[in-house]
């Protein structure tokens, strides 16, 4: 896997939570993990995003749109960035390496992003 560098890893970081980042998750995934190059969104808080941590928390999303409970939708638009319907898959949440963010594509708009905490607020239990 050629890992890119990407402006998330400058002096100051330009990745923040809400962000839409085309993301290479690899080539070799473990069933039933997401893989190879697609669309992220960047859950962690912005004070995680220091260039010495290298790293960011992501949700990747996935074209395989099934309506799960666990899923948000996002539709494609200026402001996503996206192609295509994408629901981001919250199950799969992850820590990454800002070498894997190959390039912004847009931001999710806040009520998704509320739909979105929500739904990690579940899947970690934090209630």
């Amino acid at each position: 896997m050629g890992l890119r560098q990407t402006v998330c890893v400058g002096t100051e970081p330009t990745c923040r939570r809400g962000d839409v980042w085309l993301t290479d998750l690899g080539i070799d995934p473990a069933d039933p993990e997401q893989a190879f190059v697609r669309p992220a969104l960047i859950v962690s808080d912005n004070s995680l995003h220091h260039p010495k941590l290298n790293m960011v928390v992501i949700v990747p999303g996935t074209s395989k749109v099934r309506g799960l409970p666990m899923h948000v939708l996002a539709h494609p638009n200026a402001g996503t960035g996206l192609d295509v319907p994408t629901s981001f898959q919250i199950e799969q949440v992850r820590s990454v390496s800002t070498r894997r963010l190959i390039r912004r594509l847009g931001r999710l708009r806040t009520e998704q992003q509320h739909a979105i905490d929500d739904v990690l607020k579940h899947v970690l239990s934090l209630h």
